[in-house]
């Protein structure tokens, strides 16, 4: 990726937003942009539950057309009806708060924001036999968790990169510079 952006500025041209905490990129693509990041716990002093983010415009895209089509409903159904799916689920929980304990231990947290963080497990989900958001569940899996879930959503995706015709983050990086040359 050949580029005068920062990592920060691209990751919120692809969020579409400014990001206030501190983030490392743990995924990306072919293109060298970031897929996913792992967040810090803590932003503006207060708990940041959800550690990893997918930042990947088109793998959003992709996975917002499975949530559309209720694949979350129906995830939530077959961790009911398979006690197999559910306790992988479950060590996919549990290697997630597991890497926050050790990202805690690192910082000098007060008690109320370790329970915070470690009284939940994927994306701050508190009812562990929900799924909340496939989002989420895909960028736990790519950061390297054991994620049923996000693996399944990862197979079912049909387009998981950008073809070198339509890089959508150098796009984006094109139309941050043409705006800040504006400003000029």
């Amino acid at each position: 990726m050949e580029s005068r952006c920062t990592e920060k500025k691209i990751v919120e041209q692809q969020l579409g937003r400014e990001v206030k905490n501190n983030f490392t990129v743990v995924k990306k693509c072919r293109w060298g942009y970031p897929q996913c990041i792992q967040s810090s716990l803590i932003t503006e002093g207060k708990p940041f539950p959800t550690l990893f983010w997918l930042t990947c415009p088109l793998l959003s895209k992709e996975v917002s057309r499975l949530e559309e089509k209720g694949w979350i409903k129906r995830f939530e159904e077959n961790l009911q009806n398979s006690e197999e799916l559910f306790q992988r689920y479950l060590k996919a929980h549990r290697a997630t708060i597991e890497l926050k304990a050790s990202l805690v231990k690192a910082n000098n947290l007060k008690n109320w924001q370790k329970e915070a963080l470690l009284g939940r497990g994927i994306g701050g989900i508190k009812n562990l036999k929900t799924v909340k958001c496939l989002h989420l569940q895909l960028a736990n899996y790519l950061s390297g968790i054991k994620n049923p879930i996000g693996e399944s959503v990862w197979k079912m995706l049909s387009i998981k990169e950008c073809n070198e015709d339509n890089v959508l983050c150098k796009t984006l990086e094109g139309d941050n510079e043409k705006r800040t040359a504006g400003k000029d």
